[in-house]
């Protein structure tokens, strides 16, 4: 409690004694120009803005040229006011600021007194005019009505276009860049979006899995989530007030990751008194079955889910003591989730009885804790199938509470802080259909601490302040879980060590036994402040932001793997043996930006937005304890070997400038019917740190590796020590010298049409060139010059993608009780490698390579039927909102058995096709084959698979294969709720919900198994269940819980709201 005391006192003192100084910002900015009725220009007319729900209010005047600029408003309902002697006073109310907001709005002032006012109706244009920036806002309506599967906005990102979900193929593959994010944004990797939460980073995510660091969590490139991968993490449904996702050529301000920029901005209390009270319920009674469970004739395990807390907002009032009304407003938010999700079956394989009997003690014991078989045998091999279904318990609870107060006109100040703490356990097997796993018990604890001060400087100057703590504690750790008719057993103590793996990989089969403790976080304090001023035309814009993240982890201190290749290494308990120690690591990352940006008014039709942002991300350094090593790689292989302790990863760039270049054209002007060309490009930067985690990680100093054979358990004199003297052997992990920032080259051109007041079309081409992206390649001196080392692993510049596609997209804000959004994308995405460590060995479909995708909503408030009272009571106040997307499918990247090593480095050798085989097989012929080569007597999951004869792995060189010419399954679903409000009371109103998601039950499946390996030198594949689908798509989307994921069998949820 001291020290979140402390970080609340820091962050509160520096936002208040801050003033112009230092850059990304939620605010919106408001401009126009004043003319009177002869189109002659009216300086020094006076502007007011009032915002009608908190009763703040901000002022200024017109320039000489008769400008007005109110920048950095909060989001939310205003009415602006523009009045000059000798003139009536001009009122708009109902004038609606989003996120981000650039609009413009213009008056004409009529001679007459200044105390006469006349108000004008309409609301602002839909139509941006000012820059090349693509985006799209999901405002409060589809945030508080849209059915949102688990509460978690996931769904409503995917209603910008050009973004798609990750690839299901990317599920269970690994913590590699390229397969950790969410959502790909215009052909970028999945990593390269950047979330923001009030103007502030949001990108505090963890990393899961192995045994140290992993993933592109450490280095800021992921956001916070929830053990169930929802969004609770950065802000709950209830406490958001909207969202825009910037995805393509946004100005200079914005940058840091060169995908989408993602602005979350929460609510704050108003003048009124307002909240909500709720109850979100599930029960397996009105839900489908999982399609696989189906599919092997298996029930549907329990589900039970209550979703409930509320919130609570208004003045700060202290009775006798303080009235808080139009200054001092509050916001409480609690929601809390109890839940037991079902999880689909998906075929696995354990020891058979056979083999079980066979092996020695103590060896039967850790074979006697996977799974009882209850499926097909196969005695050569003594492996057997295991097929299973329960339920898994998890839990949230989130916590925030918002404060905001206003020093008279020119001072906005707020604090937020946030507390959510969730549980999950995944018993048996989750999303590796080749592996049994443990129990996986998962803990994340995120808090952020933020603050914020807006100063009015004068009328032509204003700064924005923003200051954030954040910490991501997490605890991931695998435990044998006695189920389905295994037996106990703790392999760390039977080894002797804190964490074990025994692992059968022969005959096509991998059948995995873990335990793993694991336990880190990630810490970041991120400094942001941009400068507003207006000049004339121009309004410019300066800033700057700092992050500095702190991640540790604290792996498995000991650990030891058993690999066993063949049944008969099995019953003599012959092993090959890995014993591993581990050190914790403290890995230190900075990032620097800088802009300067103008939107310059040329004339009244033409706006030019010229912007010009500087990136510096240096490689991680430490705040304690062990330095990581990197390589000296310089002249051939064989004179390769570990740099000095303390040698930076890589030599900082400090030239990394991103020119921003945008305009927008008025075709037509006229109101409500505007038409605007607007087109620009720019360079956009990564941070280039993704992959420095494996420096302290795997390397020298933080693992330490003994390779033998023997037999299980190992004695603790085969477990190595961490720490000088250098191990005998290791593994070298290091870094070009000059690695350089991965960039991005962003343009598009586009048509934005007015169809009335209320809705707006737009056609867009949107293009991308991504160059120097980060691969981390393996290299081995074949030679073996160098004793003391099997191998190299070098993080270097040289992928490059290209994206290219068509965007359509409508919007249609309330109006007469309707709402619209939605978008339609043709894209093609080509790459040499979507992600870094399985690169791809030809130019090809990247992985996130879909052609067609569509994603729409709506909500609709029922009209009333008339004036009838009764009538009214019984079917007044209903209102629908629908949810649907549809997409193509993504490639299937197919793997062969063999590496191929031209020069050193390792590539996959892929596969050859065989002539006058068909690529897939449908229907009987698909079971057929199945049939004869697996021995598989059920049919193929979706009527489809690829066909195993159609592919042959490589003796040598690379497979005529090309690459990702092989497609999964594509997807629809649609999500539906209904919703009738009873009016109890004046503002009190209690709501009834009912949602369906996946109404119409389609099954989408979605890891298709690519693995064609054979290792007993036939050209075949081994693998039982390769080339056919092995889950829903639900199941295999990895991040989010699949319970909440598209995809998944039809769910209903029910809810009761009190809201006032």
């Amino acid at each position: 409690m001291e020290i979140a005391m402390r970080h609340i006192f820091l962050l509160v003192l520096v936002c208040l004694l801050a003033s112009t100084g230092w850059a990304q910002s939620t605010n919106a900015t408001l401009s126009g120009r004043v003319v009177d009725s002869s189109q002659a220009i009216l300086a020094n007319a006076d502007v007011l803005l009032i915002n009608t729900e908190t009763g703040a209010r901000i002022s200024t005047k017109t320039n000489s040229q008769g400008f007005y600029v109110l920048p950095n408003i909060a989001p939310g309902k205003y009415e602006l006011e523009v009045s000059r002697t000798g003139f009536k006073t001009i009122a708009q109310p109902n004038l609606v600021l989003h996120v981000q907001d650039v609009s413009y709005v213009n008056f004409t002032l009529p001679v007459g007194s200044v105390s006469e006012v006349v108000t004008v109706t309409g609301s602002t244009s839909m139509i941006n005019t000012t820059d090349a920036s693509v985006s799209t806002v999901v405002d409060q309506t589809f945030v508080k009505n849209m059915p949102l599967n688990g509460r978690s906005f996931q769904d409503l990102i995917l209603l910008t276009p050009g973004t798609i979900t990750q690839s299901p193929q990317a599920s269970g593959a690994g913590t590699g860049l390229g397969m950790t994010g969410e959502f790909s944004i215009n052909g970028q990797r999945t990593e390269a979006n950047y979330y923001t939460v009030d103007g502030v980073s949001a990108n505090v995510g963890t990393f899961g899995g192995g045994i140290g660091l992993q993933g592109a969590g450490p280095s800021g490139s992921v956001p916070a989530s929830t053990a169930l991968g929802t969004t609770q993490a950065l802000v709950s449904v209830d406490e958001l007030q909207e969202f825009r996702v910037q995805s393509s050529t946004y100005s200079a301000e914005y940058g840091r990751n060169p995908g989408g920029q993602l602005a979350f901005e929460t609510k704050s209390g108003t003048n009124q008194w307002h909240g909500t009270a709720y109850d979100y319920l599930r029960n397996g009674f009105f839900d489908a079955n999982d399609w696989f469970n189906d599919y092997f004739g298996l029930k549907e395990p329990v589900l039970r889910q209550n979703d409930f807390g509320g919130t609570l907002g208004g003045p700060v009032r202290i009775p006798g003591l303080y009235n808080g009304k139009d200054k001092t407003f509050f916001f409480f938010n609690y929601e809390g989730l109890r839940l037991s999700a079902p999880q689909a079956a998906v075929v696995n394989y354990v020891p058979d009885a056979a083999l079980r009997a066979s092996a020695p003690s103590p060896l039967n014991q850790a074979l006697n804790a996977f799974p009882v078989p209850n499926g097909k045998d196969d005695p050569a091999n003594g492996i057997a199938q295991f097929i299973g279904t329960w339920s898994n318990p998890a839990s949230i609870d989130s916590t925030s509470v918002r404060l905001d107060h206003v020093f008279k006109e020119r001072h906005r100040l707020f604090f937020r802080f946030s507390d959510t703490q969730s549980n999950s356990s995944v018993h048996g097997v989750y999303t590796q259909n080749e592996t049994t796993s443990s129990n996986q018990i998962t803990s994340y604890t995120t808090r952020t601490y933020t603050s914020g001060v807006t100063s009015l400087v004068t009328n032509r100057l204003s700064n924005d302040l923003r200051l954030n703590y954040s910490s991501n504690f997490t605890t991931n750790d695998f435990a044998v879980d006695p189920i389905a008719g295994s037996a106990p057993v703790d392999l760390g103590q039977l080894s002797g060590t804190s964490g074990a793996t025994v692992e059968l990989q022969y005959g096509g089969y991998q059948v995995q036994l873990q335990q793993l403790p694991l336990s880190g976080a990630q810490r970041q304090w991120n400094l942001v402040d941009t400068v507003s001023l207006s000049s004339g035309r121009h309004q410019f814009k300066f800033g700057a932001d700092f992050r500095r993240l702190t991640p540790f982890a604290v792996p498995s201190p000991t650990y030891v793997n058993y690999y066993y290749f063949d049944p008969s290494a099995v019953t003599s308990n012959s092993a090959f043996i890995s014993t591993i120690a581990n050190a914790s690591s403290y890995p230190l990352n900075k990032n620097l930006s800088a802009f300067a940006q103008d939107d310059w008014k040329l004339s009244s039709r033409l706006t030019l937005s010229m912007g010009l942002r500087w990136d510096v991300n240096p490689a991680p350094s430490v705040t304690q304890g062990q330095k990581p090593y990197t390589v000296s790689a310089q002249g051939p292989i064989t004179n390769w070997s570990l740099a000095p302790l303390g040698a930076p990863l890589w030599h900082t760039a400090w030239y990394n400038f991103a020119p921003r270049l945008g305009a927008a054209y008025v075709l037509r002007a006229s109101q409500g019917w505007e038409t605007v060309l607007r087109g620009g490009g720019g360079v956009f930067f990564d941070t280039g740190q993704q992959l420095a985690s494996s420096a302290f990680q795997l390397g020298p100093g933080f693992q330490a590796t003994n390779n033998f054979a023997g037999s299980f358990p190992v004695t603790s004199g085969q477990i190595p020590t961490i720490g000088p003297p250098m191990p005998q052997t290791y593994e070298g992990y290091g870094f070009a010298s000059h690695l350089q920032l991965p960039y991005t080259i962003q343009w598009n051109t586009s048509v934005e049409q007015a169809l009335g007041k209320s809705q707006a079309l737009t056609l867009s081409y949107v293009g991308a060139h991504a160059s120097r992206l980060l691969q981390q390649n393996l290299y081995i001196d074949l030679t073996f010059t160098n004793p003391n080392t099997c191998c190299f692993f070098i993080v270097q510049n040289g992928l490059t993608s290209d994206y290219d596609s068509a965007q359509v997209q409508f919007q249609r804000r309330l109006s007469k009780g309707l709402t619209a959004l939605a978008s339609y994308t043709w894209a093609h995405a080509i790459d040499y490698g979507s992600e870094n460590y399985q690169l791809g060995y030809q130019r090809g479909n990247s992985d996130l390579d879909v052609r067609h995708n569509f994603s729409g909503a709506f909500s609709y408030d029922l009209p009333s039927l008339g004036t009838s009272p009764v009538l009214n009571a019984i079917l007044g106040h209903w209102g629908v909102d629908d949810r649907f997307i549809a997409r193509t499918a993504f490639p299937v990247t197919l793997f062969g058995t063999g590496q191929f090593q031209p020069d050193g480095k390792i590539y996959d050798e892929g596969l050859s096709i065989v002539p006058g085989q068909p690529i897939y097989v449908y229907g009987a012929q698909c079971a057929a084959i199945y049939a004869t080569d697996f021995q598989s007597t059920l049919p193929c999951p979706g009527g489809r698979a690829i066909n195993p004869d159609a592919f042959s792995n490589v003796s040598s060189g690379y497979g005529n294969a090309p690459r990702n010419f092989i497609r999964g399954f594509g997807a629809w679903q649609m999500n539906l709720a209904v919703r009738r409000e009873f009016p109890i009371h004046d503002r009190l109103t209690l709501q009834f919900r009912a949602e369906a998601f996946n109404m119409f039950n389609h099954p989408n499946l979605g890891t298709i198994s690519p693995d064609c390996s054979n290792f007993n030198g036939t050209p075949g594949c081994l693998n039982p269940q390769f080339g056919q689908a092995t889950a829903t798509l639900a199941s295999s989307l990895g991040t989010l819980n699949p319970l909440f994921q598209m995809g998944g069998p039809r769910s209903m949820q029910f809810a009761l709201k009190l809201i006032f």
